[in-house]
């Protein structure tokens, strides 16, 4: 038996391996789009096993109202703590690059 025809048949086997991989994985996948196409969520119920109407845990958009006193939602302490934030933030970077042009010995407003 000649060299050629020994790689050839070592080589089949993988192939037919490789080619039976490759059904079985197109079948799994055909499987799930199958699978989930089909699949309906569950449907919230209008009143749990005690008998109680459900609340809403989430309030609809518009649905609040306005801040009353400084520490409610979108008050002016909540604000206040933006605007920390965001200068915190700023000065920190501002101090970094300050720092790295100084080490680089970058003249300042270069």
């Amino acid at each position: 038996m000649s060299h050629h025809r020994l790689a050839l048949r070592m080589t089949r086997p993988r192939n037919v391996v490789a080619a039976l991989l490759r059904i079985l994985l197109m079948g799994i996948a055909v499987l799930g789009v199958v699978l989930l196409s089909s699949w309906e969520p569950v449907a919230a119920q209008d009143t749990p096993s005690t008998g109680m109407p459900t609340q809403d845990i989430v309030p609809r958009p518009n649905s609040g109202h306005a801040p009353a006193e400084a520490g409610d939602r979108g008050g002016a302490l909540q604000l206040l703590i933006l605007a920390l934030v965001v200068a915190a933030v700023s000065g920190a970077i501002w101090h970094l690059v300050r720092q790295s042009r100084r080490a680089r010995g970058v003249p300042p407003g270069a």
